[in-house]
């Protein structure tokens, strides 16, 4: 029996399954906002502003005060072949190959 198994349930409210489609949809949104970032289509400071505008909090799949690491740019570009959204990944892929020419292949 797994240690997860005897864990309580968390007091959010969510089902595990509505616990996962939210993380979810956490990720795709730090996903997105940090694809918006590094491609200059937004500062930081504007996607703070607009998202507290409208209430919500600006997640992002790397600390902007430092960068992204490869091991980051990498997931984003896994997390978009997923969703099929391959031009992103092109654009992410220069990206990497700009910061990163040791790990060009």
């Amino acid at each position: 029996m797994s240690n997860w198994e005897n864990e309580p349930e968390k007091n959010s409210g969510l089902s595990e399954i509505e616990q996962m489609q939210l993380d979810a949809i956490i990720m795709d949104t730090a996903f997105k906002n940090s694809y918006l970032v590094l491609t200059n289509q937004i500062t930081f400071d504007e996607l703070i502003a607009t998202k507290f505008d409208i209430g919500h909090e600006a997640v992002m799949a790397y600390d902007p005060e430092e960068g992204p690491t490869y091991e980051q740019l990498d997931n984003m570009i896994h997390h978009f072949i997923d969703h099929e959204e391959y031009e992103k990944c092109a654009k992410i892929q220069k990206i990497i190959d700009g910061m990163f020419p040791q790990n060009k292949e």
